[in-house]
């Protein structure tokens, strides 16, 4: 059936069911860890796993795109653009490595077990440069090995960790696995991408292209990094200024509504190329086609929201038992919250890309900076007070914020009159 398409539609396939095959196998990962670890351990898993979601962000810093935009405009150019990327993201990655490093040495993580594990993890933080060879595959749309791969690579985890639960392993040996996923992937990928190019890549540690690099993509890259730690300084904050009881209910219903959030931004991210050809040749075309899809996008986050609430104890108890779904640490009201804040993360994407389209990075930047600073402030005053609940009511807040200020800009620019001409 796959060999039927041509090359987009088949990546977009191929993607949509790794990202299909990769919820299931996180939920059931969710639900085991769950079940089986001490709230406290469940909880640094949830601080390891975060850093590293961040840490990826950080190291892209809106590179990728720009790298395959170059590699598209000028193929025989490929070798020494992957080679300035892979430059810039090493020295990222060094300097990620040495933030890390400082935090396992600082008094944020308290057990000795767990700092060392926290070291360790620095060193796997640094190898998160090797996902700029993900850029090769990228190019030639061919995401088939490397899918199967981070497949494979949770399925393994999940694995593992069953039978490091079986000895009664606590959170830190579950930490080391999470370290040890994120080093198979990078290296995998790696080990894929230089069969693909011949031979690896040899950057130099100041390649010269790094600054024309880091400039043309700088502005969105930091944009999604605000936007990435608005979603998890929650949790971050909550490990530091509250009990780790209290991050594990909130990773408890976080995780489970984060997929929802990365299936919008798969959905959203092949419109713009095509919304952005339409600004300059058919504006009446693009706000058709805004209007349409944040329809469409507005009643599938309301559904998400509605149910979330419904449903909440019903999914809590499913996969944990009682230890979320009821007493001390029930994640219910947290995970109502949430669904709350994905009812607007959800239509958000399609507003960014709106905004991609026009060329309004800087918009961008500033709207995510002021969505960050937000959170942290009020972060600051209401967990002290709420703990985790007051995080999941901070994060749905901040998320409504950043939509209202998007839509808001739409509405200025005149571009939201599709949805008055578009039908259901």
């Amino acid at each position: 059936m796959l060999s039927g398409m041509n090359p987009v539609m088949r990546s977009q396939a191929v993607l949509a069911s790794a990202h299909a095959g990769r919820l299931l196998v996180s939920l059931v990962t969710a639900s085991v860890l769950g079940r089986s670890l001490a709230p406290a351990d469940f909880a640094f898993v949830a601080l390891l796993s975060s850093i590293y979601i961040v840490a990826v962000e950080v190291l892209d810093m809106g590179t990728t795109a720009v790298a395959n935009r170059e590699i598209a405009a000028q193929p025989a150019k490929e070798r020494e653009t992957l080679e300035a990327l892979l430059a810039l993201r090493r020295l990222v990655a060094v300097a990620a490595f040495a933030a890390l490093l400082g935090l396992a040495c600082s008094e944020y993580v308290v057990q000795r077990e767990l700092r060392i594990v926290l070291a360790i993890a620095a060193c796997g933080v640094f190898l998160l440069h090797l996902h700029a060879y993900q850029v090769v595959f990228q190019v030639r749309q061919a995401y088939g090995r490397v899918t199967a791969l981070a497949l494979a690579s949770q399925i393994g985890f999940l694995l593992a960790c069953a039978v490091m639960l079986k000895f009664s392993a606590a959170g830190a040996a579950i930490g080391l696995l999470v370290v040890a996923r994120e080093a198979v992937q990078a290296i995998g990928a790696r080990w894929m991408a230089v069969r693909m190019l011949g031979s690896r890549l040899r950057a130099r540690w100041l390649d010269p292209r790094i600054g024309a690099l880091l400039k043309a993509g700088w502005m969105i890259g930091a944009a999604g990094v605000c936007y990435k730690l608005t979603a998890y300084a929650g949790g971050f904050m909550l490990w530091q200024m509250s009990v780790p009881e209290s991050l594990a209910s909130f990773n408890a219903a976080q995780r489970l509504l984060v997929p929802m959030s990365d299936l919008a931004w798969l959905f959203v991210t092949p419109l713009i190329a095509a919304m952005s050809a339409s600004v300059s040749r058919d504006a009446a075309a693009f706000r058709a086609q805004l209007g349409g899809y944040l329809k469409f996008m507005l009643g599938m986050s309301a559904l998400v929201a509605i149910g979330g609430y419904f449903v909440a104890p019903f999914v809590l108890r499913l996969l944990y038992g009682e230890t979320y779904a009821s007493g001390p640490l029930s994640a219910v009201d947290i995970f109502r919250w949430l669904a709350l804040g994905y009812f607007f993360a959800l239509v958000t994407p399609l507003l960014v890309v709106a905004e991609l389209a026009r060329g309004n990075s800087k918009a961008l930047l500033l709207s995510a900076a002021a969505t960050l600073a937000i959170n942290v402030s009020a972060n600051t005053w209401v967990i002290p007070r709420y703990g985790a609940q007051g995080a999941a009511m901070t994060l749905a807040a901040c998320e409504a914020f950043l939509f209202a200020v998007l839509l808001a800009r739409c509405a200025a620019r005149g571009d939201l009159g599709g949805i008055r001409r578009t039908r259901v």
